[in-house]
């Protein structure tokens, strides 16, 4: 039985490495975090094991490193398990289904990091390295699982076809990880005349392994799957474009001896813009109304009822002015600031209301005499936002600017504290899944036919903001748009 084991904890050893390589590169194509942090779990394992298991290499370097093997056993135990809590967090995605618990289990990772390390220095430098062992059993393990259970009765609530199979493998983990540990204490009990202790908890760790090397590889299919739907989406988006504009030369050509052509022109002018009109708003609304209304679901799910009917009031007067866009060629400054501050609003939900926006205007400018095109500055804040301050960490701020510079225009400036265009492109380059934004090219294109009846052009122009050390500090966009 003894050999048996031996041969097994080598291929363990081996299986280990396999999916440490697997799940590394599986990072690489999906970006999905979890694959490198349960990697990562699985690397602290591998090295927890080599001095348990029997193999030349395992041999070799317990011999040469006995002293770190044995200073490190116990810690490097409580290393992995903070890691494996890191992963369930990625893995359930619990950031999107509840901030609250999400925030929870963070500090607890942190905070227990801190203090079992400290703990572990003071053992190592003053006390021989004598209490570890004592504090993992008898202190970090109890909380570790009280914890660990009120995670679980979190998580059910959870509907998310991957609870079923973490369930599984934490179940799993737990039941053969314990084991271990109470024939690791009770020593002398009749198991170990077939197996040892670090042989169950082998056991457990190869069913675990294999459990969530399933869960993450469904995972996996589900990423391809998103992808595959957005792509056909997009193909679609574009088809039905093509079938407009079909639609349109053919009602044209139809026209073409009852018109003149300046009439022909200028109706073609009018449909296509139109057209154009209907464009953005396709581009914005399917995925900005899923997720808003997934985002106000979370409330609802988490008994916060007030919130809820709060952002669904808001959420109800956005949608209505987003239709009213639709059917209008102009609005005034005052609507599209109104509609643009609603944006605001529902789209910082997704930033636990991180998000410091501030609209300020010039008191001599009357708002509601000055005409736009609708929706025109969403796709510049979208970008401020998800370009500018989404891989920022806190103080987050976007400040929306009117001013009268001159007696022919008015200038909108739009600046943010973000992360800088140029550190931007370099994450939007890195990204598996890149959504090109057509926004603010059709915004141009509708400012450009806005303008043909007046006799003043606009401008768009971008500014990098640096502080002394020429960091990045945000970016700036200032349009100027003509009065008459």
């Amino acid at each position: 039985m003894e050999i048996i084991f031996q041969d097994f904890s080598i291929w363990l050893q081996g299986m280990l490495f396999i999916l440490i390589a697997y799940h590394t590169s599986t990072y690489f194509f999906t970006k999905d975090k979890s694959f490198v942090v349960y990697a990562f779990y699985l690397l602290l394992l591998t090295i927890y094991l080599i001095p348990k298991t029997n193999s030349k290499t395992s041999d070799y370097l317990t011999s040469h490193y006995s002293t770190f093997f044995k200073t490190f056993n116990w810690i490097i135990q409580i290393w992995f398990w903070l890691v494996y809590t890191w992963f369930s967090l990625l893995f359930l995605d619990v950031k999107n289904k509840s901030k609250k618990w999400f925030t929870i289990m963070k500090n607890y990772i942190k905070i227990t990091f801190i203090v079992t390390l400290t703990f572990f220095l003071i053992d190592v430098i003053f006390l021989e390295n004598t209490y570890t062992e004592r504090f993992f059993i008898y202190f970090y393990t109890p909380i570790s699982l009280s914890v660990v259970s009120a995670f679980l009765y979190v998580i059910y609530m959870f509907k998310n076809p991957l609870n079923k199979i973490y369930v599984i493998g934490l179940t799993t983990y737990l039941t053969f990880s314990l084991l271990s540990l109470y024939f690791s204490i009770n020593r002398g009990s009749f198991i170990e005349e077939y197996m040892l202790p670090i042989h169950i908890f082998m056991v457990g760790i190869s069913l675990e392994a294999l459990i969530f090397s399933v869960g993450l590889g469904y995972k996996y299919h589900i990423y391809r799957q998103e992808r595959d739907n957005y792509n056909r989406q997009l193909i679609n988006e574009l088809q039905k474009n093509e079938q407009l504009k079909d639609q349109l030369n053919q009602k044209l050509s139809e026209k073409v001896k009852d018109h003149k052509l300046a009439e022909i022109e200028a109706l073609y002018e009018n449909q296509i813009n139109e057209l154009k009109l209907t464009s953005l708003l396709s581009q914005m609304n399917p995925h900005f109304i899923f997720n808003a209304l997934n985002s106000i679901k979370l409330y609802i799910i988490n008994n916060e009822s007030k919130i809820a009917a709060h952002y669904l009031n808001k959420f109800s007067k956005l949608i209505r002015k987003i239709l009213e866009a639709s059917t209008s060629k102009e609005v005034s400054l005052q609507e599209e600031l109104e509609t643009m501050d609603l944006y605001m609003t529902i789209e910082n939900i997704r930033f636990s209301n991180e998000i410091d926006f501030n609209i300020s205007v010039d008191e001599n400018i009357n708002l509601t005499a000055i005409k736009v095109p609708p929706l025109m500055l969403q796709p510049f804040l979208e970008n401020a936002l998800w370009h500018g301050l989404s891989s920022k960490k806190s103080d987050k701020k976007i400040m929306l600017s009117i001013n009268k510079k001159d007696k022919t225009h008015i200038q909108i400036t739009i600046e943010d504290n973000g992360i800088g265009r140029e550190r931007s492109a370099k994450i939007k380059l890195e990204k598996s899944i890149k959504r090109k934004s057509i926004g603010i090219s059709l915004t141009k294109d509708r400012l450009t036919n806005f303008v043909t009846t007046l006799k003043n052009d606009f401008s768009i122009t971008y500014e990098d903001l640096f502080d002394k050390n020429k960091k990045a500090i945000g970016t700036k966009v200032i349009l100027k748009i003509p009065l008459f």
